[in-house]
């Protein structure tokens, strides 16, 4: 189970709520420590790999917003982290 969004980092990083399951849409995409390319990639996930979306956060409404995820499948399976809105194809 995800933690709530107010846990997330240890403050809440999201905007808003969230509950949808998603795919990655694409190749080697970064799951990352934070919302954001400046946070560092705790690795790769390939193209297909379920996640579940717990809530987002989308400082600029001119970009991408990013999901807080949970890993359902893969290699990083049972991790959390961020990936960017327009890399996920969902909901399933």
């Amino acid at each position: 189970m995800a933690p709530a969004a107010a846990a997330v980092g240890g403050n809440s990083r999201c905007t808003g709520d969230a509950n949808f399951r998603g795919k990655v849409d694409v190749r080697n995409v970064n799951l990352r420590k934070g919302p954001g390319t400046t946070y560092r990639s705790y690795g790769q996930l390939t193209k297909g790999a379920r996640v579940y979306v717990d809530c987002y956060r989308q400082p600029d409404i001119s970009k991408a917003p990013w999901l807080y995820t949970k890993v359902n499948s893969g290699a990083h399976a049972g991790q959390h982290g961020w990936v960017r809105d327009d890399l996920i194809y969902w909901p399933l």
